[in-house]
This record gives C-alpha cells, sequence and structure tokens, in this order.
C-alpha cells in the first residue's frame, strides 16, 4: 500500500513476531498478551495494518489468537474508505512472494473461518487464486456485509465469471439489511461499476440508488455531503434533491455556488423544476453572471421559456456576453433584429468593448472591416485580439497586410490570433517572410509562430523555415525546428510534388550553412538532393 505504517503500529507487529529490540512491554509476548496486542493492533485505524496481518498471521493463527486476529480485522476495517478499500484489495491480490502460507489457501481452508466475523472472508475474497475468492465469497453469503461491502463492490467487477456471479448474488442478498451508512460512505466503488468493462452492472447500481432515494438514505447522504468527491459526491447531491423535493432549492442553490463545474451546470438545468416566480428571478440574476457558459446559457434560456416579458432586455444584454455560444443563442433569437447594428453603436471604451467587436465580426458585412480597423491597434490586448478575428472575417480576402501587421504584435495572443487567420490563407504566407523572424531581437513568441507557421507552406518550401531556425539563440526553438525537419523527412514520400530549382537551390545552401544540424540529417538531406542531379 501507498501509505506506511506508524511507529506504533511498525512496533506491535514486531511484537507480534516476536523481534527483538522493540519496547520492552511488547517484548516476547506470548498467549493472552498476543491477543491484547492484536486488538490493540485493531485500534490504531490504519488501513496499512490490514494486509500485514492477512498475510503474515491470518493463515497460522488459532484458536483465541484467530478470534482476536479477526475482532482486529473488523475493527481496522470497519472504518475503511474507498479508495483505502481499494488499496487494500490491491495489497492481497499482489501479496509477494514471502507470503507463502497466504498464497497456499484453497477453498477447502475457508471452512477454519467459519463463525468468525464476515470481514475475514471479505478479506480473503481478494485472495489471487480465483478459487479461494469465488470460496470466500459464498461463506459471506446470508452475513452482515457492512464492512465487507467495499470488497463485494470491487469483486462484482472481478476478471472471473464464476467470482463476478458470487459476488453479485452476495451483495444482491445483503442489500435489503445493508445500513444506508454503508451504501453512500462507499458510493465511489459503487459508480465505478458503471464504467467497468467486464459485466453490465446498471440494474444492480440503479437498485442500491434506490434505496438511497428512499427517506432512510437522506440522513446518511447528508452526513458524507461534505466528505465525499468527484462524482460520488454530485450523485449524492442529485439523489438528495430527487428524494428530498423540500431541500431541492436549498441543494441547488448551494450545488451553484460551489467550485465543482459539473455539479453548477446540473443544477442550473433543474431550476426551471424547482424554482418558481419571485424566487427564480432572483436566482436567474445570479446566474447570468456566473463564469461558467452554460450556466449564464441556462438563464437566457429560462428568461425566454418562463419570464418572457423581461427576455428582450436580457436577451439583448447577452449579445454582448464575451462567449460565442450564448451570443449565438441571443443572435437567433433575434434574428428580426439590426444585429450588426446594435454592434456597430457597442463599439464604445467599456468593459464589453471586445465582446461588440466579435459580435460585429459574427453579425457584419464587409464595410464594416473599416469599423474594426482602428481597434487593430488598441491598447488592450483582450480588444486587439477580438478586433484580429472580427476584422480578418470581415475583410476577407483583403485583410492580408493586416494579419501580416498583427502577427509582429508584441502580445502572444494577439500574435497566435493573426498567426491562425493567416494559417487558413496559406497564399499569405511565404518562405522568405517567415525566415525573418529568427533574428536574435526577434521576441522568442515571435519566432515560435513563425515556425509553426511553416506548416503550411508547400512541400519544398517547408523545410527551409526550421532550417533557418536551426541558427537561433534560442535552444528550445532549435530543438522544435530539429523535430520538424525529422517530421519532414519522415513524410517525405507522401507527397510526389517536384521541386523547383531556386528551391533546391535554397535547401542546398541552407543544409551546407546551418549550425548545429545532426551529421546524420545532414547525409539524409545530401542523399536527397543528389537524386535531383548538380545544383
Amino acid at each position: 500500500m501507498a501509505s506506511r505504517l506508524s511507529p506504533r503500529a511498525l512496533a506491535l507487529l514486531a511484537a507480534m513476531q516476536d523481534r527483538r529490540g522493540m519496547l520492552d512491554r511488547l517484548r516476547g509476548a506470548k498467549g493472552p498478551h498476543r491477543e491484547a496486542l492484536l486488538l490493540e493492533l485493531g485500534n490504531t485505524g490504519e488501513p496499512s495494518v490490514i494486509p500485514e496481518l492477512v498475510r503474515s498471521l491470518l493463515p497460522v493463527a488459532v484458536g483465541s489468537e484467530l478470534r482476536a486476529l479477526a475482532l482486529a480485522l473488523h475493527h481496522l476495517t470497519s472504518s475503511l474508505g474507498s479508495e483505502e478499500a481499494r488499496a487494500v484489495e490491491e495489497a492481497l491480490r499482489w501479496p509477494g512472494w514471502s507470503a507463502v502460507e497466504y498464497q497456499s489457501h484453497t477453498p477447502r481452508d475457508m471452512t477454519r473461518y467459519t463463525g468468525l466475523p464476515p470481514v475475514v472472508f471479505a478479506l480473503l475474497s481478494c485472495h489471487p487464486d480465483g478459487y479461494v475468492r469465488e470460496a470466500a465469497l459464498r461463506g459471506l453469503h446470508g452475513r452482515d456485509a457492512g464492512p465487507a461491502w467495499p470488497f463485494l463492490l470491487l469483486r462484482i467487477n472481478d476478471w472471473v465469471r464464476p467470482v463476478r456471479e458470487a459476488a453479485l448474488a452476495t451483495a444482491e442478498e445483503a442489500l435489503p439489511r445493508l445500513a444506508p451508512e454503508w451504501l453512500v460512505r462507499h458510493l465511489p466503488l459503487l459508480l465505478r461499476l458503471r464504467t467497468g468493462g467486464r459485466a453490465n452492472h446498471e440494474t444492480f447500481v440503479e437498485h442500491v440508488l434506490e434505496r438511497l432515494r428512499a427517506p432512510e438514505g437522506r440522513g446518511a447522504l447528508h452526513e458524507h455531503l461534505d466528505t465525499l468527491k468527484g462524482p460520488a459526491w454530485r450523485m449524492t447531491y442529485q439523489l438528495l434533491a430527487e428524494g428530498d423535493p423540500q431541500n431541492a432549492p436549498a441543494l441547488l442553490e448551494r450545488a451553484l455556488e460551489g467550485s465543482d463545474t459539473a455539479m453548477q451546470c446540473w443544477a442550473a438545468h433543474h431550476v426551471a423544476d424547482v424554482f418558481h416566480g419571485e424566487a427564480l428571478r432572483e436566482l436567474l440574476a445570479r446566474m447570468e453572471h456566473s463564469r461558467l457558459m452554460p450556466v449564464r446559457r441556462e438563464a437566457y434560456v429560462l428568461y425566454v421559456q418562463r419570464i418572457p416579458e423581461l427576455a428582450g432586455p436580457k436577451l439583448r444584454e447577452a449579445l454582448l456576453d464575451r462567449h460565442p455560444a450564448i451570443r449565438e443563442y441571443a443572435q437567433r433569437r433575434l434574428s428580426g433584429a439590426d444585429l450588426a447594428g446594435f454592434y456597430r453603436e457597442s463599439l464604445q471604451e467599456g468593459p464589453r468593448l471586445h465582446a461588440a467587436l466579435a459580435g460585429l465580426g459574427e453579425t457584419g458585412r464587409a464595410p464594416d472591416a473599416t469599423s474594426v480597423e482602428p481597434f487593430l491597434h488598441h491598447s488592450k490586448v483582450r480588444v486587439r485580439r477580438e478586433a484580429v478575428r472580427a476584422y480578418s472575417k470581415l475583410a476577407g480576402n483583403t485583410a492580408e497586410e493586416r494579419m501580416r501587421e498583427c502577427f509582429v504584435d508584441p502580445a502572444p495572443s494577439v500574435s497566435r490570433a493573426a498567426a491562425a487567420e493567416l494559417r487558413r490563407q496559406p497564399g499569405w504566407v511565404s518562405a522568405p517572410w517567415l525566415r525573418r523572424w529568427f533574428a536574435p531581437e526577434t521576441p522568442p513568441h515571435l519566432s515560435l509562430g513563425a515556425l509553426q507557421l511553416s506548416d503550411v507552406l508547400s512541400k519544398w518550401d517547408a523545410p527551409l523555415v526550421p532550417l533557418a531556425a536551426m541558427g537561433a539563440a534560442n535552444p528550445a526553438l532549435a530543438e522544435r525546428a530539429l523535430r520538424q525537419l525529422k517530421d519532414w523527412l519522415a513524410r517525405f514520400n507522401q507527397d510526389f510534388t517536384q521541386p523547383t530549382r531556386p528551391q533546391l537551390q535554397a535547401l542546398k545552401a541552407l543544409v551546407d550553412t546551418t549550425p548545429g544540424l545532426e551529421s546524420a540529417l545532414q547525409r539524409e538531406f545530401a542523399h536527397l538532393l543528389q537524386a535531383f542531379g548538380p545544383l
């Protein structure tokens, strides 16, 4: 297991195995003293003790010592969480070469554990031998499966079919008697069965969830609301909302204000089922300012569906949302209005100027490019970035000069936006122009952008740019250029385009003069160029 034993647990285990040099009160423990030490080990609450006890002592313990060991294991497993149970199961499945007695267990040996706490059979269901696992699960049938529940869930997805069937039969038999506390605590293991590929466990999972939706499960669900994480935590919210309608509004509000993205989106989609009237208005007012696009979008959808008298003003606000999906929804709902005119009037200094530029690029026409052009040199990076995208859409084939100018913007995000537009028009990019951006004084983001843009060049122009980048002072850029050259050579025969003589001459000149080019690559390029005769 990943966690280490504490010094106290190590001392107790050493005393059980009669090692020398430990605390005086633990030395040479025999008979009742060993039983007392076992009970003390059971009270340590350390999951890492469990594999040690099962592998080393369980196969050899007898009589009262075996009963004390079983009781200690019962105490230790009663406090296990889902991840701790998985770690114990893995440690027992791969016990190591030294656990000879443990690995020698056979199905017949299960009879020696009859009458002991059921958790002994649960732990033996993690044995490497499938026959032993199956026999241990049959020994659990009809017994109290509380601490054994996580191990049953793990065995339901066992790789051996008879073991899976035995575990499922035992779990289904125990489910009606099981306290909801065990079901909720190990909800993560239950939900993992939905993704297990060895069999379809959906029917069993739904049976367990149905028990938790019942009134008897609410207390345990509330108790673990702040302890579970991820999918299990989300499922706890959903079960409470479905099974307890009176508390559903408070649960949904709590989920919307939390930090879990998936839960916020889930809660947003269920708001209309729970909130009405003024309460709905107040909640939608908060939702429309959420940082998450799906939550904001759901707010505007509910304005349209549930509060139509506010839909018009709210949709006009949504036209200036920072996310294109929300702007698109508002534009579609207001399709009869002069949207481009609205965005032109919104091109004023303010926090939503960048959204107005984006919206004009989405709804405007070619003449609107003149309205966007001044913002290509705005002081704010965000505004320049949206202006680049909008101008390229509106100006079309006439945007080449401006995109080249914006490519050299000092802000990396603006340069990347311009590079994305240049990539859509490969004719606007040439090898000589890209090779200009590897001078020592060139900003690193610009050199990297030029190297990345070389992908859009023709077959015989593409290697000229990384060869030029190999001579740059930036080692990271040179390493990336080297990878691009190797990729170009690997894909060489995928395209049979013939080079022009100037292209071959330029390639040869760069290969001969590029510093740091590996000798193997030089030979490969030389061999390639020889096929085209003397240059």
